[in-house]
């Protein structure tokens, strides 16, 4: 498949239950547009919160999950990339 990019709305008090993708040749890069407080990511073992602006990239084969304790609607921008490790064709 070829990479994708969405637009991530999560409802306030909404949860992302733990999941991972199933294959490691694109990276996913979330690009936080409205965030506020009270939201986090969790990749693996670390956790994160989201800042308006700061684009983070991570390799979705691996554990993660999200959630909004706020009382507002969080939005971030997702899209795939190649993975830079891939042999070319």
């Amino acid at each position: 498949c070829s990479p994708n990019a969405m637009f991530s709305l999560l409802a306030p008090g909404a949860h992302i239950p733990p999941h991972h993708g199933v294959a490691n040749t694109r990276l996913v890069c979330h690009l936080p547009l409205i965030v506020p407080d009270g939201c986090s990511f969790r990749v693996g073992a670390e956790t994160r919160c989201w800042r308006r602006g700061e684009a983070f990239v991570f390799d979705d084969t691996i554990e993660h999950e999200a959630a909004n304790e706020s009382g507002m609607l969080r939005v971030v921008l997702i899209f795939d990339l190649w993975h830079p490790g891939l042999a070319p064709i």
